[in-house]
């Protein structure tokens, strides 16, 4: 029994009872840190923690790993031995993992400036994707389309793009709509149409400011954009709520126009092409 005890006592650097006395004691603090950090993290970040989250535990790993490795023998070996290779591993690793330190290190940058987080609507002119970010870690991002698809982007290239965040609007998301008519239509009725049916949508909100309202500032502004070869540009400012309900509420007001305009003789134009039988 004793030799038992002497060969396990003898795998640790300072004993096998200090040994396991310092392991349990860093734990017990480890513990304390980790309780104390997810309080700070769900405080900082309410809606976009899990990145924060694997950091903390990533870190917590290695500290650890770094503590039972210095009370072990056997582990405070192999340690120094890759520590004394460290150069050539160093460089060996450096030069395979070049673009995923790179992608660590913009990930990093993205979530410390934070200029989105998961749930936002955003927008990539450059990459011409849009869709709503469903996970962001340190190296990569995921947004889902709108066709309901995942793209896995880089941090890299997430960090250097131009991004429009569409969620992020203080009041409400002003919508442009875009209509044309032919220059023998009635202008002022087809204007009086489009403020009817966008001011009685269900999903317009009037986004006007006091200050425009105590001017009698139209709800929905609509204006004449350009002079066409076929006809007059109009655009119409529609508030909604967010990116996804003025989707939708220019869609049925689209539909509700063409109704409208064709009742009321509002032509619309579009190319025609003329065909000459010269027999």
């Amino acid at each position: 029994m004793i030799n038992i005890y002497n060969q396990i006592d003898g795998l640790f650097v300072n004993g096998m009872i200090n040994g396991l006395m310092a392991i349990l004691f860093a734990s017990v603090i480890i513990f304390g840190i980790n309780k104390l950090c997810n309080r700070f993290i769900c405080k900082k970040w309410p809606e976009n923690h899990n990145t924060q989250m694997r950091m903390k535990k990533t870190i917590i790993v290695f500290i650890m790993i770094a503590i039972i490795s210095g009370e072990i023998k056997a582990l405070s070996s192999l340690a120094k031995a890759l520590l004394a290779s460290g150069g050539i591993l160093a460089v060996v690793i450096g030069l395979a993992s070049q673009e995923a330190a790179s992608n660590l290190i913009n990930g990093l940058m993205v979530i410390s400036y934070k200029p989105f987080k998961e749930g936002d609507f955003v927008h990539l002119p450059q990459q011409n994707i849009s869709g709503k970010v469903i996970d962001v870690s340190l190296r990569h991002t995921v947004i889902e389309t709108l066709e309901k698809t995942q793209v896995i982007i880089p941090n890299t290239i997430m960090n250097k793009e131009v991004i429009e965040n569409i969620s992020q609007v203080e009041r409400t998301k002003a919508n442009h709509l875009f209509v044309d008519i032919a220059y023998e239509s009635d202008i002022d009725q087809a204007i009086s149409i489009i403020q009817k049916l966008a001011e009685a949508h269900p999903l317009s909100i009037d986004g006007r400011t006091k200050a425009e309202k105590r001017k009698g500032a139209p709800k929905v502004a609509v204006h004449i954009i350009d002079f066409k070869d076929s006809g007059i540009a109009l655009r119409a400012t529609i508030h909604s709520k967010n990116n996804i309900t003025g989707f939708n509420m220019l869609s049925d007001l689209r539909k509700e126009i063409i109704h409208e305009f064709n009742q009321a003789g509002i032509e619309i134009p579009y190319p025609h092409m003329e065909v000459i039988n010269k027999e």
